[in-house]
């Protein structure tokens, strides 16, 4: 799976964007938009929520936790050994499944990326 991660809006008002290269039958990527739901949340607060993230997997990876959720405002995660299941906080049949390093490699992509300076036309790929 890739992700193209990249500053949107225009220039003075940009805010980091998502977009993978697997999408649902709708054209939608819970992950994207997972990692993109900042809670309308500053900076700071985004990092926090990462950090928390972050913080979430390495429990499960080192068996401290079997199962953990982590959630934003309108699209969470559960994460288990084997899987995390990404899906809407007001659809739950609207999900993704990726293995739990698929996941930690994107929650590091994506805070590496909003701590960078914004920049119109800065376009990063990762692959998770």
């Amino acid at each position: 799976m890739k992700l193209t991660l990249f500053w949107g809006g225009s220039v003075g008002d940009l805010s980091p964007s998502c977009r993978s290269n697997v999408i649902n039958r709708e054209g939608v990527s819970p992950l994207a938009c997972l990692l993109t739901d900042d809670g309308g949340l500053s900076l700071p607060d985004t990092l926090a929520w990462l950090d928390e993230g972050v913080d979430q997997v390495r429990s499960v990876k080192e068996l401290k936790t079997g199962l953990a959720q982590w959630d934003r405002e309108s699209w969470g995660a559960e994460l288990s050994k084997s899987q995390v299941k990404i899906h809407s906080l007001y659809d739950e049949e609207y999900f993704e499944i990726i293995t739990l390093d698929s996941f930690e490699r994107a929650l590091l992509a994506w805070k590496a990326f909003v701590q960078l300076e914004p920049e119109a036309g800065l376009f990063l790929e990762v692959e998770i």
